[in-house]
């Protein structure tokens, strides 16, 4: 066949699909004022659904850095920010300050090609003192920031505004994302805080994040354990884990929230009956799991030898009890040195993943993947130090995928 010839609006419109689904998604974003044919399919539901399914099979680690920067911070024009302009905090409107910034930072998170693949970058202008950034879901994250909420999708650089929630100007507001993947649906549940007179408010709520021409109000919900959020969540499967504190006695438990039935339940107290908050939750081998962030401080010792040990809770969740495991790294010290590289958790090779969460000397952004069969160690550099800078607070997180929510 002569390639001039060629007219892909010939083919069957399922193998259209096939062919698109393995476009990158900044190339999709593009083709949507190709035509009015191309842009039914990505839009359609189920390319949707076939290009999400791609996706997942080539997950990526998105770094969300935050940073002051040097030059004015402006996002994209498709990114409509102004709406952030201030924030209430302390009952205070504050203007959003003008020299920091939230970069987001993505690349496959295979080692074949290099582990520096497919790089997207999106910068957002936004007091990094003030925001709240979820984890990201299915390709979406939900950003808080005072009383407004939005979420958007890095990778498409899409973005939308959500209801605003009515709450007290000195309201302490605490937000989790997530996902029904029965239905499909995303929810963003709210805890409000209020002191006044001595006397604490609390109370519940949750959005179901629809399309815009059927955007519902927040719901208020009912939960019967008087607890306070205190450790970042975690979501799986149609559940959000959290670690919480009880009014009563401050004890530290693990909270679960059902996101199909909207029911809280308490999961199990946290292990060793530890009631500090440097714990993080991290999905290990499949199961959430607890690992204690102290562990890798730089003035914890190793072994004599060089050896990483540290300890990891595992969560059964029918029985409702903690596993504890004690890994081991040889050649710790050695190929890491003084840098302080947390645990993330495992991908779906097994490997355990190990990341920055304050790059306190200007140095490069490092990865590191260990093999638990092979006990081998590889690092990575990526960015090459055109990614981070001095003192940026970097969260790292894994199995984040390219998605067309939001388009």
């Amino acid at each position: 066949m002569d390639s001039s010839s060629f007219d892909f609006e010939s083919l069957h419109e399922d193998l259209q699909m096939q062919i698109l689904s393995w476009l990158p998604l900044k190339s999709l974003v593009k083709f949507l004022i190709v035509s009015k044919k191309w842009a039914s399919i990505i839009l359609g539901e189920q390319f949707r659904k076939i290009y999400l399914s791609r996706s997942m099979t080539r997950p990526r680690l998105m770094f969300m850095i935050e940073r002051y920067t040097s030059q004015p911070p402006s996002a994209p024009p498709e990114l409509d920010m102004s709406w952030l302009n201030s924030v209430y905090q302390e009952g205070r409107l504050i203007p959003v300050s003008p020299d920091t910034e939230v970069l987001f930072h993505s690349v496959y998170q295979e080692e074949k090609p290099l582990l520096s693949s497919g790089q997207q970058q999106l910068r957002i202008p936004i007091d990094i003192m003030a925001c709240h950034f979820s984890q990201p879901i299915r390709g979406l994250i939900c950003l808080q920031l005072g009383t407004k909420f939005a979420i958007f999708n890095p990778g498409a650089k899409k973005l939308r505004k959500l209801p605003e929630i009515q709450a007290h100007e000195n309201a302490w507001i605490k937000s989790f994302l997530g996902y029904d993947e029965a239905t499909n649906v995303f929810k963003v549940l709210c805890r409000t805080s209020l002191m006044m007179s001595g006397q604490e408010t609390k109370e519940y709520h949750v959005l179901t994040v629809g399309s815009v021409e059927d955007e519902e109000p927040w719901r208020r919900i009912t939960c019967k354990y008087d607890h306070s959020p205190a450790i970042e969540g975690l979501w799986k499967e149609g559940v959000l884990y959290y670690g919480a504190r009880f009014s009563i006695d401050k004890s530290l438990v693990v909270m679960s929230f059902n996101v199909r039935s909207e029911q809280f339940s308490t999961v199990i107290e946290f292990p060793d009956g530890s009631a500090h908050s440097r714990w993080n939750f991290v999905i290990y081998d499949g199961n959430i799991a607890l690992v204690d962030n102290s562990d890798f401080d730089n003035d914890v010792v190793n072994e004599p030898d060089g050896t990483k040990v540290f300890q990891i809770f595992v969560l059964d969740e029918t029985a409702r009890k903690w596993r504890g495991e004690r890994i081991k790294i040889h050649c710790w010290e050695q190929n890491v040195g003084d840098m302080e590289l947390h645990f993330r958790g495992t991908i779906g090779t097994g490997k355990l993943v190990f990341a920055h969460y304050h790059n306190r000397y200007g140095r490069d952004l490092f990865v590191l993947y260990y093999d638990t069969v092979t006990k081998i160690i590889r690092m990575f550099n990526i960015g090459n130090g055109r990614v981070v800078g001095d003192y940026d607070v970097v969260q790292t997180f894994l199995d984040h995928v390219d998605s067309l929510f939001l388009m």
